[in-house]
């Protein structure tokens, strides 16, 4: 009696149903993978420097001013929006002691790695709690400040050897959003509501105010319209335009340096304290990552023939 022949088993089993035919793919992944493609990170240790570098300076400097400022417990200065004043005082020991927190914490921010963000956390607490306690003499650059060290804080600053690196653009794209709202809500209101920028009144003005106009290049341009009108309106074309035209590849370098040239005028003709150096701070971040790391490259290389040399 002849065995039964088995029919061939198939360890697959079939689909309960066809597949839907493959529609076309969604751009919707592409572009959000394009947004978030990582970009050379190495400007974030520029920022980190300059931003440490000018915010110590300045802090030291205001050293001799402590005295004045917390000696004389029955003259108070406050102002809205913080009334830290009216409820506590503020001692010339604890001012000092505020100082001196701010200044280890500075240092800790230059020294970079792990001790990047709490010594940025520190400095943002004791600098701020002694603008809480003077908060008549909160400045732009004092705001500006915050913005940063805000940006500082989400981006990668805190990591060593970026100029090899790649991250996320999140934060950068932060700081671009902060100076576009920045520039551009001045400057659209010099254009609205400000005409005489157009023939240079309004800038002459300023180099000459009595609280921050400064110095003597500062008066001469004043009196010279042949070149305060061409100021003014590049100083409202720069503002105006900066919002649209920083994302660009091609004329962001452009741009930063006509703001980089406007902010070092600013530093030479007026007394605005360490406003344009706490603004270009930002700088080596808002430059486009391809452009600024090629300047990298060239100046490393620069540096390395001239040591080798």
């Amino acid at each position: 009696m002849s065995e039964p022949v088995s029919e061939p088993v198939n360890d697959v089993a079939a689909p309960l149903s066809e597949a839907p035919p493959a529609g076309p793919a969604s751009p919707a992944p592409a572009l959000v993978d394009r947004l978030y493609a990582p970009v050379w990170a190495g400007g974030w240790t520029g920022v980190r420097l300059a931003f440490g570098t000018v915010s110590l300076l300045f802090l030291l400097s205001r050293a001799p001013a402590l005295a004045d400022a917390y000696a004389a417990q029955d003259m108070v200065f406050a102002n809205w929006p913080f009334f830290l004043a009216d409820h506590v005082r503020i001692t010339l020991r604890t001012a000092w002691l505020l100082w001196g927190a701010g200044v280890l914490g500075l240092v800790g921010v230059l020294a970079g790695g792990r001790w990047m963000r709490p010594g940025l956390l520190l400095w943002l607490v004791a600098d701020w709690v002694l603008l809480a306690a003077e908060s008549l003499n909160i400045k732009a650059h004092d705001r500006l400040g915050l913005w940063i060290a805000l940006g500082l804080l989400l981006s990668p600053a805190a990591e060593r050897g970026l100029g090899s690196k790649w991250r996320s653009p999140a934060s950068r794209w932060y700081l671009m959003v902060v100076y576009a709202g920045i520039y551009g809500s001045t400057g659209w209101l010099k254009l609205l509501e400000e005409p005489g920028w157009w023939s240079g009144k309004v800038l002459a003005y300023h180099l000459v105010h009595r609280y921050f106009g400064g110095g003597a290049l500062g008066a001469w341009v004043s009196g010279q319209p042949w070149l305060v009108a061409p100021m003014g309106w590049a100083t409202v074309l720069f503002e105006v335009t900066f919002p649209l035209l920083v994302w660009s590849r091609r004329l962001n370098p452009w741009l930063l340096a006509l703001g980089a040239s406007f902010h070092l005028g600013i530093a030479a003709m007026m007394n605005v304290g360490p406003f344009s150096w706490v603004a270009l701070s930002a700088y080596p971040v808002l430059l486009h990552p391809d452009v600024a790391r090629r300047i990298y490259e060239r100046a490393r290389g620069f540096l390395g023939r001239r040591g080798a040399a």
